[in-house]
């Protein structure tokens, strides 16, 4: 059978884990690989059996902590962003040890199924992105022989701005609205195109909503409560709005108590519900990753995306140009671009900051003060850009000498930047 490449949406969720598939000209797929029942949703714990010291995940350990047979771990992604420690049989284990162990169950039940297949990419999703969870998540994956070059890690936000674009152009011609209804609460989230600009940028405004709506919700109220409840939330968020679509998703949307409201938002809107979102716009999103002309489509702005492209302005290819070393819609903490240079008769720096959102474009000059003089095209320097936060840049030029010829001064210029 010939291979082909895989590429994998997973969505790691406090309570349920999902995971997709995406091959090209085929829209993602969702995938059951919890042994002993054909469930999408699996639950995101461990248990150690006491018999044969075997890991068992999903169902299959909630089996076992009901027979009293094994160790339970549940909140495993709480436990790497508390920093606990367990011992388990005189052994001590993070909760960066046990999500991989989780996340490797998960994987392996995938690859048992698809024997001939290659990971391409994975995409993980997360409800909200953790500096410690984000690390902890590509520390398990290179564990796996994942590098970081084929895993991304992003918000669900995220994920679901891949997924609205990914539909037909109709479902998102105008303002597109989700509802997400989980454990900690009921959280709200409308994306808006900008389709003057290019590429098309799309912004996202976001809700908390569980001071109106919660999981004791749920178990105080009966399902006309919930539903005259939820009607009432529809109402005072949407309004009147022409949305395009109305997505509803998460465990709390479960059974049919809110199918009516639904189909009273049907009258000038489509309205869809389902529990896959989230896993799927991880899997767009890994499709379309490292293919600039797709990527470039659009730009996607949530507060951690920058708004503007960082570039230099070089002699390349015969001519002079900006060279982008930043482009807006970026991670502002993933920054870390570099690009050598030689200066031709300058002691400057020529930067470009162009605003996608605002379509404005500034000029920065930095000026390397007392750099060493030498012959013409004989100072070699990297410059490198990383951020402080979404709206602030530091570049950082360093003088490398010339070879032999020119020994490095170690000199060092810093200039930060108002993007």
């Amino acid at each position: 059978m010939e291979s082909r490449n895989l590429v994998v949406g997973l969505d790691l969720g406090t309570e349920f884990t999902q995971i997709a598939i995406k091959r090209e000209g085929i829209e993602p797929e969702s995938i059951c690989v919890s042994p002993g029942n054909d469930r999408f949703l699996i639950p995101t714990v461990l248990c150690l059996r006491d018999d044969t010291r075997d890991w068992l995940f999903g169902e299959e350990a909630i089996r076992c902590r009901n027979r009293e047979a094994g160790r339970f771990f549940p909140d495993l992604l709480e436990r790497v962003v508390r920093d606990e420690t367990c011992m388990v049989y005189d052994k001590e284990f993070t909760g960066q040890m046990l999500l991989e162990r989780f996340i490797r169950k998960v994987l392996s039940g995938l690859k048992l199924r698809y024997l001939q297949d290659n990971i391409e990419r994975i995409v993980v999703t997360v409800q909200k992105q953790d500096s410690k969870l984000e690390a902890a998540i590509y520390q398990s994956l290179e564990a796996m022989g994942i590098e970081r070059d084929r895993a991304i890690v992003q918000s669900h936000l995220m994920s679901f701005m891949h997924y609205a674009v990914s539909q037909p152009k109709e479902l998102w011609s105008n303002d597109v609205a989700l509802f997400d209804f989980r454990k900690e609460g009921l959280f709200y989230y409308q994306l808006s195109a900008s389709r003057k600009l290019e590429p098309v940028a799309i912004s996202s405004q976001t809700a908390d909503l569980s001071d109106l709506m919660d999981s004791d919700s749920l178990e105080s109220m009966n399902d006309r409560q919930l539903a005259a409840n939820f009607r009432s939330i529809t109402e005072k968020i949407i309004g009147r709005q022409i949305l395009s679509a109305v997505y509803v998703t998460g465990s709390g949307f479960e059974g049919t108590w809110c199918d009516e409201v639904l189909r009273e938002l049907c009258k000038t809107r489509r309205v869809f519900k389902g529990q896959n979102l989230y896993v799927k716009g991880a899997a767009y999103a890994g499709q379309t990753a490292g293919k600039e002309a797709k990527r470039r489509e659009f730009l996607f702005l949530t507060d951690e995306m920058l708004r503007s492209t960082i570039s230099i302005r070089m002699f390349r290819d015969e001519q002079i140009s900006d060279y982008p070393l930043v482009w807006a819609g970026t991670k502002w903490n993933e920054v870390n671009a570099k690009t050598v240079g030689i200066l031709d008769d300058t002691d400057e720096i020529f930067l470009s900051i162009s605003n996608a959102v605002r379509k404005e474009t500034k000029h920065v000059v930095m000026g390397l003060r007392n750099l060493h003089r030498r012959e013409n095209k004989t100072t070699r320097v990297s410059i490198g850009v990383r951020c402080l936060d979404r709206d602030v840049a530091v570049i950082t030029v360093k003088d490398l000498g010339f070879g032999q010829f020119y020994p490095n001064s170690y000199r060092i210029w810093e200039k930060v930047v108002q993007l």
